[in-house]
């Protein structure tokens, strides 16, 4: 008799949510079933995130709360981001927890797996809230965004985790001790497109935790991807939803002309040289600001998301302000602000000048009324329901 999984799945980033997939249907490949009950699984398997404490909090008890109800011979496997920053913790639960970061090899060797799976273009659905729903109508039947079909209707969205893993360094991000750089092959993730596109799809997600990382682990590259997407001969729209600065390349710019293009995020995180140096991010702001400046005058349609971190420890009122003037400047047409958040074992966790909670709400306020005053000046209904996840 076939041994069954239940696989909690949600409350994730879209790329730790694919990754969740790719467990889901190494399982099946080797004989598993998966069921639709905690309670008929033999693993009831958990996919997590620790991005923010929020989450980390959130998972942990969450977590907890199953362990207390798992009946004789049913095990816990934690799989994505939490195992690496609280192993011990997890275990204190339970230490017959079986744990495992974001690593498909880990789980066939431990499973003594025999087989391996295929890269396909997948899908992600999200049920919407009312409002959402709303919007997602009004622009069906007036606006007609591509974009904002892609933000709203994941459905409607086929992604591809092109890799996973980066090479930053950064001082405040403990998912980097999630995974080591995996590059999918770049014959498979055309395969993939084109098995999505044979279903009916016209919007790709080529998901990744930094898109500039792409091919250099197997001698390849970002650029030859991209290159290759361009020849495509059909309509149909790319998103790339991680897109480390450092990669925006003249290669990677000549591709980003075509409209295939339709939504890239490239996180900035601060508009000061000072901060961007404490956090490790390796690029000079002057430089991003042109680079992103040609992106958007060679393809108007192409809409651009940034990320951007407020209270990092020594940020002084004089550093946040050069990231604000520039988004005061209409560089980018979405901004997620995050709080900094101190992760466990992170440099920048030790370092000195935090900065209060009070700070950090006052300064993300601030950013996100720029960015309203910024979309209703420049008439873009687009813009706004873009941010509107934030713009509350």
């Amino acid at each position: 008799m076939s041994k069954k999984i239940y696989v909690y799945n949600n409350g994730t980033c879209t790329r730790v949510k694919l990754y969740g997939v790719d467990v889901v249907n190494l399982f099946l490949a080797n004989g598993y079933k998966n069921v639709d009950s905690e309670k008929e699984a033999d693993y009831i398997i958990i996919n997590t995130c620790s991005f923010l404490k929020s989450k980390e909090e959130y998972f942990y008890k969450f977590i907890k709360n199953v362990d207390k109800n798992l009946r004789k011979g049913q095990k816990i496997i934690v799989i994505g981001c939490l195992p690496s920053i609280l192993k011990d913790e997890l275990l204190d639960i339970n230490d017959e927890m079986i744990l495992f970061g974001r690593d498909l090899d880990a789980i066939s060797k431990y499973f003594k797996f025999k087989k391996g799976i295929e890269t396909k273009a997948t899908t992600v659905t999200d049920k919407l809230e009312g409002s959402k729903n709303f919007l997602y109508l009004f622009n069906k039947y007036l606006l007609k965004s591509k974009h904002i079909e892609y933000r709203l209707k994941r459905e409607n969205v086929c992604y591809l985790q092109i890799s996973s893993g980066c090479r930053g360094t950064c001082t405040y991000c403990s998912e980097k001790f999630t995974t080591r750089l995996k590059s999918r092959p770049m014959e498979d993730i055309m395969e993939a497109i084109h098995d999505g596109m044979s279903r009916g799809y016209t919007l790709f997600g080529l998901n990744s935790d930094d898109a500039s990382a792409y091919g250099k682990d197997i001698g390849g590259s970002l650029e030859e991807l991209l290159e290759s997407v361009v020849k495509i001969d059909e309509d149909i729209y790319f998103s790339i939803p991680e897109f480390n600065p450092n990669g925006l390349s003249d290669r990677v710019i000549e591709c980003l002309k075509d409209k295939k293009f339709l939504y890239i995020t490239v996180p900035m995180q601060s508009g000061s040289q000072r901060i961007l140096d404490l956090m490790e991010r390796p690029y000079k702001i002057d430089d991003v600001i042109k680079r992103v400046k040609r992106v958007k005058k060679n393809n108007k349609k192409l809409k651009i998301n940034t990320h951007v971190i407020v209270g990092f420890p020594g940020e002084t009122d004089e550093d946040f302000n050069k990231t604000k003037e520039i988004l005061k400047s209409g560089l980018f047409d979405r901004v997620k602000v995050f709080m900094y958040n101190e992760r466990p074992g992170t440099k920048a966790a030790l370092m000195d000048g935090k900065v209060p909670d009070s700070v950090k709400v006052k300064r993300r306020n601030e950013l996100l009324d720029v960015m309203k005053k910024q979309n209703i000046k420049h008439f873009s209904l687009t813009n706004l329901i873009l941010n509107r996840e934030q713009l509350k």
